[in-house]
């Protein structure tokens, strides 16, 4: 989980918490070899905790994993496949909300969507 993620789900479940000991804490645990800067304050870049931003910042992750295994699966690397491209806009944009995302997925991908392909784009591996 990311660094926002993580301080965004504490703050927001915690009651009269210290910010920037938060964040001092959390940033050896997943900013593994980046030293944090002293006397600094990263957590106030962080507006959309300020603003009720937060659920946007999960939801564009999940959109993320969604596109990188329509993309490894479908396309094969490949934005230019045609066939791919029809059954995309019929299968998933075509209902658009009339339907359950998953089951839109599920449809499109004739499977359960999975994050490997996401994980395998942040890694390298294939």
């Amino acid at each position: 989980m990311s660094i926002p993620g993580l301080f965004d789900q504490i703050i927001h479940s915690t009651e009269n918490i210290d910010i920037v000991g938060l964040f001092k804490h959390l940033h050896p645990k997943v900013m593994l070899g980046l030293p944090m800067l002293e006397g600094s304050n990263p957590a106030s870049c962080f507006l959309r905790s300020a603003i009720g931003y937060e659920a946007a910042c999960y939801s564009r992750i999940w959109s993320e994993v969604f596109a990188a295994d329509i993309f490894a699966l479908k396309f094969g690397g490949d934005l230019s496949n045609q066939y791919a491209g029809l059954e995309f806009r019929n299968k998933v944009l075509a209902p658009g909300g009339t339907r359950d995302p998953v089951e839109i997925l599920y449809d499109f991908l004739g499977r359960e969507p999975s994050i490997q392909a996401f994980v395998d784009s942040k890694t390298g591996f294939r």
